[in-house]
């Protein structure tokens, strides 16, 4: 159900299908419908999806556990799935979704969590057999950190950009591969991934991770799906503006939700209310677009 020229997409469907001898299932494209329908009528055992589709499927009156008796466990990825969509999706079906990480560049996947071992809620598992990965300094790339810009090195690694010398240059280092993304690993080697290193706000000082907002948000009774940016600021000199889908509930809920889960200099400043968050090719939301759009 998720278009094939994504990395992925890509990964988890026909070469997953291929190495284990298994049937692929192609839907022409996305509707709940027809994935719940294809699910009951050809017993799928292995569900990938992206956050986008879970939630989509959260929404769908068809939605029954009986319906998806055959699914053995879901996995998602290509974008960072929401710990409150995580637990309302296991909640309405019981299927266990295990999250990995990675990106084109990486062959695309670097970490995932692994059926039947405990992962902490919001890891995106642990680094693939012979992959190392590191967490350095965001700014010099090299000193170790507790939080910092994600790199990581093994052959599954691209070997440069096409035609691009500089931009290789950039995410290829020393031998190891700058994701570009800021995470921290706990004791255990699980990683968690914090944000884009270019999403990172400056609020006043102080630095400003929206996808720790996104989280807060998509805990809100009431919020459907939710994205915070930044934007710049004259005073501050980033400030964060939030847009949310609702049913059920207003800007003020969220604002006084968001009070009361993030200190104040994380609040967003202005929290707007869509009918639909843009989404890229792939079905991301499209912070991008966002951005551009608060920033006009």
């Amino acid at each position: 159900m998720m278009p094939l020229f994504h990395s992925f997409a890509a990964a988890m469907c026909p070469h997953l299908a291929a190495n284990a001898a298994g049937t692929l299932v192609i839907l022409p494209r996305y509707r709940p419908d027809w994935v719940v329908d294809a699910i009951e009528a050809e017993h799928v055992t292995r569900l990938p999806a992206g956050p986008t589709a879970f939630n989509s499927l959260l929404g769908y009156d068809g939605l029954a556990r009986d319906r998806l008796a055959s699914v053995r466990c879901a996995y998602s990825g290509s974008a960072p799935l929401a710990a409150a969509t995580l637990a309302r999706w296991q909640a309405a079906t019981g299927i266990a979704v295990y999250e990995g990480y990675g990106q084109s560049e990486a062959g695309p996947v670097l970490t995932y969590q692994r059926p039947g071992a405990a992962a902490e809620l919001g890891s995106v598992g642990r680094a693939l057999p012979g992959t190392a990965i590191e967490i350095v300094d965001a700014v010099d790339g090299v000193t170790p950190a507790a939080v910092g810009e994600i790199r990581a090195r093994w052959p599954q690694l691209m070997t440069g950009y096409l035609n691009d010398p500089a931009a290789t240059a950039e995410a290829l280092r020393g031998g190891w591969l700058y994701t570009g993304d800021i995470g921290h690993m706990d004791g255990d080697g699980d990683l968690f991934i914090d944000d884009r290193k270019k999403d990172m706000a400056i609020v006043g000082g102080y630095n400003v991770y929206p996808r720790e907002i996104d989280e807060v948000l998509m805990t809100c009774p009431g919020v459907v799906e939710a994205a915070a940016v930044a934007i710049p600021d004259a005073y501050r000199g980033e400030v964060i503006r939030a847009f949310a889908v609702v049913d059920g509930t207003d800007a003020g809920a969220i604002a006084a939700h968001l009070a009361a889960n993030l200190v104040k200099y994380k609040q967003p400043a202005v929290i707007e209310l869509l009918a639909a968050l843009p989404r890229t090719a792939v079905g991301k939301v499209d912070k991008v677009a966002l951005r551009k759009w608060a920033v006009a």
